[in-house]
């Protein structure tokens, strides 16, 4: 026999033209957004930089305002009468010197108290050689006294009650000419304030941030947040002279770092002369920019494939039966009216084949069509009713993890997302329609579990006969049940809640039974409740029990289906009931 092209050489097939299509369809999008993509970086960028700019400027005026309140209460104490007291050398008894000091003691933890910061106020006077002070651990003499600084804080290391510590000092001096010899000062008021508290600051502004914050200034170590990455610190730290601009109080700048891009904002404090640092690393910045381009790759990726995938199936299941039905035709012009086309797909050209090839079984041919159109839509139902069981009580999880995360209870957010993710992850496998009653069970239990952690008076029990939990059966058919007793038998019932599930063999088949100590339901009700299953469509709260009940009956035969009476506990009890033999 003869074969017959199906057309002219050289012309492009069905599938070389859908390839093309998808191609230029695709190209100018990724053109198109590649270039919104960096312009929208930039525009980010520019906006972060200005944003953590902001907050710095922020940061740095509540240290700025802090520090001159330390400042300004060093003056209000050099006024204190019972300071003034201190500058004359007293002839009084021992006793009223001590009780003046005593006084202005007292005085001093007052003034410090009012303060956020972890502060020590000091009184000396040179005259009468008298130190009043909050910290007892520091050595105040005219030694000490000698490296005062008035002009600015000083940075240096005290002694206090915690021992050795890096802190910000600046004394206020005094000199009265007619209590003093000329040139020589006659009372100094310090105050100190630990560099603790800056560095509780900064963790405070850290938080919520990918950035790396520290305090600078030239000729000391930084100071930095616990539990950061001081080694990159201080190399930063290092580099910040050459980072910033000359002669700038304040500025913003993108550089490259150790091959690695950050933005960097500085802004200097106007009363403690130091530098407040923020770099932000860029990669964990741009992160859901970056997450987003690729998810938009990987969908256009995934759309070329399945491009690919529907112009092959396509050129499959079309371009080749037409080629075999004009070969087939053109046979028969011929007169080769044996010439017969062998059906390689069920598809809407199966039809014209069997028409082609079966004309004296045409009628078993329909037969077999609509019993299979049949079963499609009987399986397209199975999937829909599946699909209409959804767990109601998503937006609460996502609550109770916002909760616990605000609580830090990073145990419990992991165990819960674990319970989630294993609940989740079998409720949305739909490519499976059949399931063992183990991993049914494995379901309600994490199902349970996940009410439990948000409910503890919540108890649950399983009675199940052993060799049961091999039986196949449809997929979440159970859960249903379950989640009925919780949401119509919990609420409104006070104290423990229980739920007992119960399975065990009959004469021809299996029963499992879900019951509860809720509050139940009257007679009437559950009989409109039972008469709502046999319905095909309603908007009440059965539809999830109607669902099921329909399930049962699809799988296992017109004889099976739910049990729906009172309880023993006091709540209701529902029973699937599966017989053998089923469809």
């Amino acid at each position: 026999m003869l074969r017959v092209r199906s057309g002219p050489v050289g012309k492009l097939n069905i599938f070389t033209k859908i390839m093309i299509v998808i191609v230029l369809m695709l190209t100018p999008i990724i053109v198109m957004y590649n270039s919104s993509n960096k312009t929208s970086t930039g525009v980010v960028e520019q906006e972060l930089l200005q944003i953590n700019l902001n907050r710095i400027r922020f940061f740095v005026e509540q240290m700025d305002v802090e520090a001159d309140r330390l400042w300004r209460a060093a003056f209000v104490v050099a006024a204190d009468p019972d300071t003034l007291q201190l500058q004359l050398r007293s002839s009084e008894p021992d006793y009223s010197v001590l009780a003046s000091k005593r006084l202005l003691l007292q005085k001093l933890d007052m003034q410090s108290t009012t303060f956020e910061w972890v502060n020590d106020f000091t009184v000396y006077s040179p005259l009468s050689d008298v130190v009043v002070s909050t910290n007892l651990k520091q050595v105040y003499d005219k030694e000490y006294f000698k490296s005062a600084s008035q002009e600015h804080w000083d940075y240096r290391v005290i002694v206090t009650d915690r021992g050795p510590e890096k802190a910000f000092v600046r004394d206020l001096i005094t000199p009265f000419a007619s209590l003093s010899e000329q040139g020589d000062p006659n009372l100094y008021v310090e105050v100190t304030f630990s560099s603790a508290n800056l560095v509780k600051m900064l963790e405070r502004f850290m938080q919520g941030s990918v950035g790396q914050p520290f305090l600078y200034h030239p000729g000391f170590d930084p100071i930095m947040p616990r539990e950061r990455d001081s080694v990159l610190i201080d190399a930063m730290a290092e580099q910040f002279e050459r980072i910033k601009a000359p002669n700038t109080s304040e500025g913003s700048v993108k550089i490259t770092f150790r091959n690695e891009p950050y933005l960097v904002n500085y802004v200097t404090s106007a009363s403690l002369g130091w530098y407040m640092v923020d770099f932000q690393p860029l990669a964990k910045v741009l992160a859901p920019i970056d997450h987003s381009k690729r998810m938009f790759y990987a969908a256009g990726l995934l759309l070329l494939v399945m491009g690919i995938a529907s112009a092959a199936l396509l050129y499959r299941n079309v371009q080749k039966p037409i080629n075999d039905l004009i070969r087939a035709v053109k046979s028969l012009r011929r007169g080769a009216y044996d010439h017969r086309i062998k059906p390689k797909s069920n598809n809407e050209f199966h039809y014209l084949i069997e028409q082609f090839n079966l004309m004296s079984e045409d009628i078993q041919t329909l037969i077999d069509k609509v019993y299979a159109e049949q079963l499609h839509a009987k399986e397209s139902s199975l999937k829909h009713l599946q699909a209409q069981i959804n767990p109601h009580f998503l937006y609460n999880n996502f609550a109770y993890i916002q909760s616990m995360a605000q609580l830090e209870r990073t145990k419990v957010i992991v165990a819960f997302t674990q319970h989630l993710s294993q609940y989740y992850r079998y409720t949305t496998r739909t490519e499976q329609q059949l399931t063992s009653l183990a991993e049914e069970m494995d379901l309600i239990r994490n199902y349970l579990e996940i009410h439990r952690m948000q409910s503890e008076r919540l108890q649950f029990h399983e009675h199940i006969e052993d060799g049961m939990m091999s039986i196949l059966m449809p997929r979440l058919l159970l859960q249903p049940l379950v989640e009925n007793a919780i949401v119509h038998g919990m609420e409104g019932k006070a104290g423990k809640f229980e739920i007992v599930i119960t399975g065990s063999r009959t004469e021809d088949g299996w029963e499992l039974f879900v019951e509860d100590n809720g509050v139940g339901m009257q007679q009437d009700e559950m009989e409109a409740l039972k008469s709502s299953l046999l319905l095909q469509g309603s908007a009440d709260r059965s539809l999830g029990l109607r669902n099921v009940h329909q399930r049962l009956k699809h799988y296992f035969g017109p004889s099976s289906g739910l049990r729906i009476e009172h309880s023993s506990l006091g709540g209701l009890r529902v029973g699937l009931m599966m017989k053998d033999g089923g469809d």
